[in-house]
């Protein structure tokens, strides 16, 4: 028999091609499995929702095969689905931190941020050093209005990475809301260090300078800002009120 992924002559003893280790017969859970692989690697997000399902029709359900149908169901724009699925995942496998995680996720998108709080938390209690998690835990809580909770979490993620310039940067836009200007301007002045083409940073940085009455710096920063994105109608109100 000829192997329909490689092309190969492989014996019909095999289940799988021993060249590319791809499943021989098409009525299994197994080739689906694959065939979701491939697809899902080349972003065809359909066709490999489309094995995923046949894999579950075929072999049952699983937590695997429910993660990743929650995911392609996330990718797809399709959260309280993609909250299903992963539901179904935890209640197959309990222990899962990456279920944890990409339902925090996908809780915080739907709005319920309590929910997304407590699957994050969950995650880091099995994994501690699921270091993202810090990151989204840090989001849900900015968003929901507790900067101290917010900040715990960033500088969590600081602690356990030091090069993170997204701890940097969220920690900075944190300490502004909090008016610890000084503080903001040394992570945002981190970030400008080594992304200094972003827009948006050079807008906090500004807001920074400012509160904290270095205003030649905040002008800096935020013509900085306007000649990275002359668009920003924001920063050209915020230079108006400053130069009138």
């Amino acid at each position: 028999m000829k192997c329909r992924h490689c092309g190969k002559e492989v014996s019909s003893e095999y289940t799988f091609c021993p060249y590319c280790g791809f499943p021989l017969n098409e009525d299994t859970e197994e080739y689906y499995l694959s065939i979701h692989c491939k697809w899902r690697m080349k972003g065809k997000i359909k066709l490999s929702m489309n094995a995923i399902r046949n894999a579950i029709k075929i072999g049952g359900p699983g937590p695997y095969k429910y993660k990743e149908l929650g995911d392609l169901y996330y990718l797809m724009g399709r959260i309280d689905d993609a909250i299903g699925a992963y539901e179904k995942s935890l209640e197959m496998k309990g222990d899962f931190p990456d279920t944890y995680y990409a339902l925090g996720i996908a809780y915080y998108r739907a709005a319920y941020t309590q929910k997304a709080i407590e699957m994050l938390k969950k995650c880091l209690e099995l994994n501690p050093e699921f270091i993202m998690a810090y990151y989204w835990l840090g989001i849900v809580w900015y968003h929901r209005g507790n900067l101290q909770k917010a900040l715990e979490s960033f500088e969590k993620l600081l602690e356990k990475n030091d090069e993170s310039i997204i701890a940097n940067y969220q920690l900075g836009i944190v300490l502004n809301a909090m008016g610890k200007y000084t503080e903001a301007i040394k992570h945002l002045e981190k970030v400008a260090s080594i992304s200094p083409r972003d827009a948006a940073l050079y807008y906090h940085l500004g807001n920074a300078y400012f509160y904290n009455h270095n205003i030649p710096q905040a002008l800096k920063s935020l013509t900085k800002a306007l000649e990275l994105n002359p668009d920003d109608k924001r920063v050209q109100r915020f230079l108006a009120s400053i130069t009138e």
